[in-house]
């Protein structure tokens, strides 16, 4: 690389004009037409620039590139660069042969010098007033390793100056960056690599020169963005990196580019430190200073903003970061805006600006009206699919955006925020308008708000939104009802975000007129609900009561908008609130404005009137009920809350004054006309209401002064000074005794409520004894039963408050009044403690007498006089007590140690109470368990902490249960449930059989159950005793008698007229009413009980005899096979008998149980399909008795049994003989269990082929026990076993030579000493059953010999005889052997 001064040839299009500033040479811009206007951004053409750019587009080329600054440099793809200024008047055109197109152009500091990059790798700096190069950086050529510059070929992508100097400038390609220094004195370059190898280059930027002079611009700092990282490098006083860092992942491409789908890009922009000067306000003082040096960058999707400070240690400069944000497109392009604005573009050219501080993000527009074409300089160089570059087209100078697209130059800026508000109201969007601006206010736009000083902002925003409120009222004064609300809400928003409600109550409402004030009030309504408008003038006021007064729909809401209102006296007409009030019966609002006027009592008098006039109509809200608003206004008064907001009344002061004058006005005892009214709407609630004041600390505040009666006013006595509790009790003291009658019900509620606080809060209650007396006797002659139970506790506390001399004198009185705790109270103290228990049986209700036994333990539990007169009051009140509970009973005389015989003895002449007591004792209810065992226990968490606890289950089985009574309690039990209740008598059997010692005897339990005829019981006890013949002849009995009265309903339902013996049915019979149907089907319910019970009599016997059978079985073979038959013959007879029993009576063509002449009625039809399925039941459980291997039953026994004719008619539950029919599913079942035998016994023999055949080698160790494997095709490399007599092949294998092979190394791992006996290996003709055996015969065809032997004897030849000692043979080879004959080994026998 060199560097020169070449000259050039300018050409000077015209001449040049004096220099002015910025802002003079583009006034034109913001006048000019705009040609894309979004509500954030404005785009207009240059139309001189444009119209320019066609004269330059003709002259040398197509614009490439551009630089903005005091004047606008345009490169054109012959390389000429051209100079203007804004309204498109060339001053230099400098031409530089054939360096290529223009890829990059930048202005120095001061617009001296004009630094260019070629698309050929040519760089130049220009001295573009005198129209001649300074320097000239060329490219370097392939075969030159030496020099320094860029390759040649490649477009320069990026130049641009180092801070304020005009001759240090750096210049980027793809692929490297250089660093340039123009020696002023001998006019050369020094040039220096910054990046080389860094990657594919997307952009390089220089720090600039701005207003403040730091020490990053001292570094002269320069950032590189490349595909893979950022760096920033200092350039003074040498060359050093001062910031990297490494991206994790290509931006979109690289390595990953296959699976992203993006292309790359990045873009780095630097913002010169500034200086700032704030004027001072009146609440900041003015300040001084400036900015630091920024650096924008993005890559991919990430934007994020640096910051250059300088180190603490030396003067090196470090970079902090200041922000991340992540993008929803790549950027491809970024550039500061403003100080704290950064603007990026996207892939598909969308504009957003980002505020650094707030870090909000605002899409402001999409590109110019004609798309933005950018150089692919980084896919022409390298190949890969990056994004184009827009830095050539796009600059940003002084907050505006210029853009070079479609041969026409655009310039974009932000619109001001007045701007932004003047645009909505040139397009007539008033409420859009008005609403932006409370966001202004408010601060709650979201978007970026340009030209808004941070000081005084509502002042300024206040003072132009008033213009435009009244504009939009001008121009919308003819508007629809829909707009014109929309514009009432506006303007209320705004003014409430202003604090300025001026203009809101002023020109706003007068400009809703009478016929449209309801818009403007409906649009105050929600602003007045939430807080934000606390008070309305007086004309706004009143016009509100007026337009909601008159319409019922608005009266709720009226009446929630004055409630929220601060309402003072003086700002609206009080009277005409209050007369709206009353008018719509809005009393909530009506005791709202009373309070808020300082004065709580004046709204009682008139709710308490209006809730007790007759004829007053209803009110349309439930709560604004009069009786509704006035219990809650107390409440909240009395208790210093603001009513209905419930808030505490500030200050505090006035709340307890506020209560003080309520209180005072209801409870002074001279006048307790207000109290009575109260009591009559709702005593109740009064008192509910007084026990939430009394719960209230603040009661403690207030302090009523009663005034003496006569005498001084002015005079204050000590006396005279009461408290809250203090003035209710006197005054309803003074109400229950006063001459009025009140009703006796509220005689004693109020009599129970005062003497109850008095006795809570005593000694700060005071009461004279005579005035305690007399109201005593009030709760005692009260005649009124709701109320017993308050004045019994108001009794109590006085008794227990002020015990009387004599407990005696007190039982007459309380027993007259019902008091019965008061009684047992009294007997306790005078130690009569049966008496005390007795209290609890007289008392009315079930739970107050439960509660006996909680008192028989508390007393079991203390002196020994207690004890006794617990055991006494069980004794003689067994009978009461079991009625009212058992189990508790029982409890209670186990914790005070009573002799249960006695209790037993006491309830003799009772035996339901008898028998109750008894269950209670040795039979009692299982305790309730939840549903889910494995739920946790309860274990005392919290329900934060979840933690599941499940029990371990016991392992050990459960103790054998233990009997703590005596027999003859469970023998008397047993007795008194065969009497009262049979059906309990099996469940409590089963359950206490096992006990230890043996709670009965079974000749008792049988002897019972026979008296009673407890059929479950006896048929139990006979199983127990082991007479299962007895057991089921027990249950036969009980089939036979409940199968008469089946046999009675269905006859008893034959239509009239038909005779019993007539041969011919009818089909009509008389209609089941439900009422018999039921009957019927309990009566068969019945009967399929019983069926059950006998077949479980069966299994029983089956079960029991069959495990006897083998611990009771004689030693020899004859007694063993004799004992055999024994049991045998019992299950059968046992068997038989119960299917006899079905078969008779219950089949469904049997005549005995519907007889001859019964007609197919609905009774018979239903009998008949009950005893198919009696009968199914019993068949079922027979064959699966008999299906078991080691079962004792013989189904053929029993079917030749059934079906003899001399047995059926010997049996007394049969009167025909049976035929084969009847029985034929049990035939069936038994044909298909000999079959399932069969099929069994075939797979076995399969299944033993398959194991013999498959590993024959390992039956055998050696050869010497009798197998020869022969060689019987060596070309077929087949090997077989042959027999040992004649010598002929057993089997082929025409398996791998590998596999017999495995088959001989596994012959030594069979077991020794086989115990086999001799096996006859029978072949199936079924080939189902022969699918091993089959796959090895498909190899005999190969061997003729065995072949033709098997066409003469089939099944003889296909059999073949294992010797327990290992020797093999045909069947076929032995006489004795085909006989069927069981010698011994030929070979063994040494037999020729």
């Amino acid at each position: 690389m060199d560097s020169d001064t070449e000259p050039s040839t300018p050409r000077s299009i015209l001449e040049p004009t004096p220099e002015s500033e910025y802002e003079n040479r583009i006034a034109n811009l913001d006048s000019a037409p705009s040609q894309y206007t979004t509500e954030f951004f404005s785009w207009r053409q240059l139309a001189d620039m444009t119209a320019q750019l066609s004269e330059l587009t003709e002259k040398y080329g197509a614009v490439t590139a551009q630089a903005i600054g005091n004047y606008v440099a345009l490169g054109t793809e012959s390389g000429t660069v051209v100079v203007t200024d804004y309204l498109g008047r060339a001053k230099a055109a400098l031409a530089a042969g054939a360096y290529g197109a223009v890829s990059a152009l930048a202005f120095s500091a001061k617009d001296h010098a004009l630094v260019a990059g070629y698309t050929q790798g040519f760089v130049a700096v220009w001295d573009w007033v005198r129209g001649t190069t300074v320097a000239v950086s060329r490219p370097l050529l392939q075969s030159d390793d030496t020099g320094v510059g860029h390759p040649a070929g490649l477009a320069i992508g990026s130049v641009g100056f180092i801070g304020s100097s005009r001759h240090r400038f750096i210049s980027a390609s793809t692929v490297v960056l250089y660093h340039h220094i123009v020696q002023r004195v001998l006019t050369t370059m020094h040039t220096v690599a910054l990046s080389e190898g860094s990657g594919v280059l997307f952009e390089a930027a220089a720090l600039s020169d701005g207003s403040h002079t730091s020490a990053a611009e001292d570094s002269g700092l320069v950032a590189i963005m490349s595909d893979a990282q950022l760096k920033v490098v200092a350039t003074r006083p040498k060359i050093e990196q001062v910031f990297a860092t490494r991206f994790s992942e290509p931006a979109g491409g690289g390595q990953k580019r296959t699976v992203q789908k993006r292309a790359y890009s990045g873009s780095v922009s630097w913002l010169p430190a500034q200086r700032f000067r704030r004027a001072a306000t009146a609440t900041d003082p003015a300040e001084r200073g400036h900015t630091l040096s920024k650096l924008a960058f993005a890559w991919g999707t990430r934007i994020g903003v640096l910051q250059a400070v300088d180190s603490d240690k030396d003067i090196r400069v470090e970079m902090d970061r200041v922000m991340e944000w992540e993008a929803a497109e790549d950027v491809v392009l970024c550039r500061w805006l403003d100080t704290d604005a950064v603007l990026f573009m996207t892939r598909t050219q969308r504009i957003f600006v980002l505020e650094v501080a707030q870090q909000q993000e605002t899409e402001i527009c999409t590109a110019p009206p004609r798309r933005i074409f950018g150089q692919p300089w980084a896919t022409l160089a390298t190949g890969i699919e990056a994004e184009p570059s827009y830095s050539a087209a796009v600059c940003v100078y002084r907050r505006r955006v210029f853009a070079l697209c479609g041969g026409a130059e655009f310039v974009g800026r932000l619109l001001t925020w007045t701007e932004r508000l003047q645009l909505l109201a040139e397009q007539h969007q008033y409420p859009t308008a008005i609403t932006l601006a409370a966001g202004f206010a408010l601060e709650r736009t979201g978007h970026i708000v340009v030209g808004l000083p941070s000081t005084q902002r509502n002042k300024v925003i206040s003072a132009y939104v008033t213009t435009l409120v009244r504009r939009a009222l001008s121009e919308k004064a003819a508007a629809g009802t829909e707009e014109q609300r929309a514009l009432a809400m506006a303007c209320t928003e705004v003014s409430v975000a202003l604090e300025d409600t001026q203009t809101l109550f002023s020109d706003v409402f007068e400009h809703y007129a009478d016929e449209e004030r309801l818009v403007f009030l409906e649009a105050l309504e929600p602003f007045v609900l939430n807080g934000q408008l606390t008070r309305l003038p007086p004309q706004v006021l009143n016009a509100l009561v007026a337009e909601y007064g008159t319409s019922l729909a608005h009266v709720r809401r009226l009446g929630d908008m004055l409630a929220a209102l601060g309402l003072h006296p003086g700002e609206f007409d009080v009277d005409f609130v209050l007369g709206s009030c009353r008018r719509h019966r809005l009393w909530r609002t009506f005791a709202r404005v009373w309070l808020g006027m300082g004065d709580p009592v004046a709204p009682l008098d008139a709710i308490i009137s209006a809730a007790t006039r007759d004829g007053e109509s209803v009110s349309l809200v439930t709560d604004e009920e009069p009786d509704v608003v006035v219990f809650a206004y107390l409440d909240m008064v009395l208790r210093g809350r603001s009513y209905p907001s419930e808030q505490p009344i500030k200050p505090s002061e006035r709340a307890e004054r506020f209560a003080t004058l309520v209180a005072r006005y209801i409870f002074v005892p001279e006048d307790l006309s207000t109290l009575r009214a109260l009591l009559q709407l709702g005593m109740e609630r009064l008192l509910d209401v007084l026990r939430h004041v009394l719960g209230d600390p603040f009661i403690g505040n207030i302090s009523i002064i009663m005034k003496p009666h006569g005498g001084d006013r002015a005079l204050r006595r000590a006396s005279l000074v009461k408290t809250l509790p203090q003035a209710i009790v006197d005054a309803l003291y003074s109400l229950t005794m006063s001459p009025d009658a009140l009703p006796p019900r509220q005689v004693g509620l109020l009599s129970s409520f005062a003497l109850t606080l008095y006795a809570t809060r005593f000694p700060l209650i005071y009461l004279a004894d005579a005035a305690v007396t007399e109201w005593t006797r009030v709760l005692l002659h009260v005649d009124d039963a709701s109320t017993r139970n308050e004045r019994e506790s108001a009794f109590e506390l006085l008794v227990r408050l002020n015990p009387p001399q004599s407990y005696a004198d007190l039982i007459g009185p309380a027993r007259g009044a019902g008091f019965y705790r008061v009684l047992e109270h009294a007997y306790r103290m005078l130690e009569h403690y049966e008496s005390a228990l007795r209290t609890f049986l007289e008392r009315p209700h079930a739970a107050q007498r439960r509660a006996v036994f909680a008192a028989m333990h508390e007393l079991a539990a203390g002196r020994e006089r207690a004890r006794e007169g617990v055991s006494s009051f069980a004794v003689n009140c067994a009978v009461e007590l079991v009625e009212v509970d058992a189990d508790s009973f029982v409890e209670a005389v186990e914790a005070a140690s009573i002799d249960h015989s006695c209790i037993v003895d006491a309830l003799g002449p009772h035996p339901p109470l008898q028998m109750a007591y008894l269950r209670a004792l040795l039979d009692p209810l299982p305790a309730l368990r939840p549903t889910d065992e494995r739920s946790p226990p309860d274990i005392g968490l919290s329900a934060e902490q979840h933690i599941v606890v499940y029990p371990l289950q016991q392992l050990a089985p459960d103790p054998q249960p233990t009997n703590r009574f005596p027999q003859a309690f469970h023998e008397r039990y047993l007795e008194l449930l065969c009497s009262h209740s049979p059906s309990g008598v099996l469940p409590y059997l089963k359950r206490h059989a096992d006990s230890s010692p043996e709670p009965f005897r079974l000749a008792v339990v049988q002897d019972a159950c026979r008296r009673h005829n407890v059929g479950d019981g006896l048929v139990w006890a006979l199983l127990r005793l082991g007479d299962f013949d007895g057991a089921l002849k027990t249950v036969l009995q009980q089939i036979d008698r409940d199968t008469e009265p089946v046999r009675k309903a269905v006859q008893g339902l034959q239509p009239e007229g038909t005779e019993a013996d007539s041969t011919e049915t009818n089909s009509t019979g008389k209609a089941l009413s439900e009422p018999d149907r039921e009957r019927l089907v309990d009566q068969l319910n019945g009967i399929q009980h019983n069926i059950d019970s006998g077949v479980r009599v069966c299994k029983t016997a089956q079960a029991t005899l069959s495990k006897d059978a083998g611990s009771r079985l004689p030693n020899t073979e004859a007694g063993a096979a004799e004992y055999r038959s024994q049991v045998s013959l019992q299950l059968c007879d046992l068997w038989l008998a119960l299917l006899r029993c079905a078969l008779g009576h219950l089949h469904a063509t049997n005549r005995t149980l519907l007889p001859s002449g019964v007609s197919s009625n609905a009774a018979a039809m239903l009998v008949s399909k009950r005893q198919r399925w009696m009968l199914q039941s019993v068949l079922d459980a027979l064959i699966f008795a008999a299906s078991s291997a080691s079962s004792f039953i013989s189904l053929r026994s029993i079917i030749q049994q059934l079906l003899d004719t001399a047995d059926v008619k010997a049996s007394p539950h049969a009167a025909r003989s049976l035929e084969i029919a009847e029985v034929q599913h049990l035939l069936a079942v038994s044909v298909n269990a000999y079959k399932s035998e069969a099929q069994l016994m075939a797979l076995t023999n399969v299944l033993v082929d398959y194991d013999l055949f498959s590993k024959f080698a390992l039956l055998v160790r050696s050869q010497k026990q009798g197998w020869r494997v022969v060689d019987a095709q060596p070309s077929a490399h087949s090997l077989s076993v042959a027999c040992d007599k004649c010598h002929d092949p057993l089997f082929a294998d025409s398996r791998q030579d590998r596999a017999l092979a495995d088959l001989r190394a596994q012959m030594s791992e069979y077991y020794e000493g086989s115990t086999l006996r001799v096996l006859d290996l029978h072949v199936f003709e079924d080939r189902s059953t022969q699918w091993q055996w089959m796959k090895l015969r498909s190899s005999f065809a190969a061997n003729s010999t065995y072949s033709v032997r098997s066409r003469r004897n089939s099944i003889a030849r296909e059999q073949v005889v294992l010797f327990k000692c290992g020797h093999c043979f045909h069947r076929r080879c032995s006489p004795a052997l085909a006989a069927g004959q069981l010698p011994e080994c030929k070979l063994c026998a040494k037999e020729p």
